[in-house]
């Protein structure tokens, strides 16, 4: 059968829980073909996802990032305790600068 759903601009389909419960097979192949997900309504309602796996590993793999970089975030904070933030901001410019001029000897000796 014909199973109803609606676009959005982003292409992202809709489907009531009723047409989804009757299709779910068509629609588990359609999310893992297409690499794009389907809004569950229920009673016009927007209530659920049904998403490629790609998405979700993508998402788990950025709040792992994330939960690293507020973990290195929090180091640094605890490495500079006491510091004032005008002399880390001293010693950053030193350091940019010193780089800078080892960069500049590396490529005068090429």
């Amino acid at each position: 059968g014909v199973l109803m759903t609606k676009r959005s601009a982003g292409g992202t389909r809709t489907v009531g829980a009723a047409a989804a419960r009757q299709n779910l097979s068509r629609l588990l192949t359609e999310v893992r073909r297409e690499e794009r997900a389907v809004i569950i309504e229920k009673g016009g309602i927007p209530v659920a996802a049904m998403v490629p796996l790609s998405v979700l590993e993508r998402e788990r793999r950025w709040e792992q990032e994330r939960h690293e970089r507020v973990a290195l975030l929090g180091r640094m904070r605890k490495a500079f305790e006491g510091v004032s933030g005008e002399e880390i901001e001293r010693e950053a410019v030193a350091a940019v600068a010193a780089v800078r001029r080892e960069d500049r000897s590396r490529a005068k000796r090429r």
